[in-house]
């Protein structure tokens, strides 16, 4: 599958900027604004997580930072790098309850109607052949993936 782009501050300041409740004077309050606004809110986002700090997002969930070290469990190697194993970061996101059930009521009433997965976001052909097996879509069920790429 072709990679999908995430939304830029651009996107989403001018979906803000045409929406229906938006009921700011569009003469003042510009698209151009809403994405400095919004650019300097992700900057801040950005520091915050660069310091440790966890980020939360009204009605989504949290953005945690964590540090880590490699163990080399499992009688696994360790990965070794020219430098040795040096400690890493890595971010975890945690959706909140409300929005993972929202998400997956979702689904589920898309699977009813015939769409396979998110409306930007469709099962993939391993997760077809699985939910096809599990019964939850009928055996006839096709994604046109070719269409999806693009």
């Amino acid at each position: 599958m072709a990679r999908i782009r995430g939304l830029t501050a651009n996107q989403i300041a001018k979906r803000i900027y045409n929406r229906e409740d938006n009921v700011y004077d569009k003469k003042v309050i510009t698209k151009q604004l809403i994405t400095s606004i919004l650019l300097m809110y992700m900057d801040e986002c950005k520091k915050a997580l660069e310091e440790g700090e966890r980020i939360e997002i009204s009605k989504v969930g949290s953005i945690i930072p964590e540090v880590k070290v490699h163990e080399g469990n499992f009688n696994l190697p360790m990965c070794n790098k020219d430098s040795g194993n040096p400690p890493y970061t890595k971010l975890r996101i945690r959706r909140n309850n409300l929005f993972g059930e929202t998400m997956n009521k979702i689904l589920l009433r898309n699977i009813e109607s015939g769409v396979c997965g998110l409306d930007k976001l469709p099962f993939s052909r391993q997760q077809m052949d699985i939910l096809k097996k599990s019964g939850y879509v009928p055996e006839n069920t096709k994604i046109d993936y070719e269409k999806e790429r693009n």
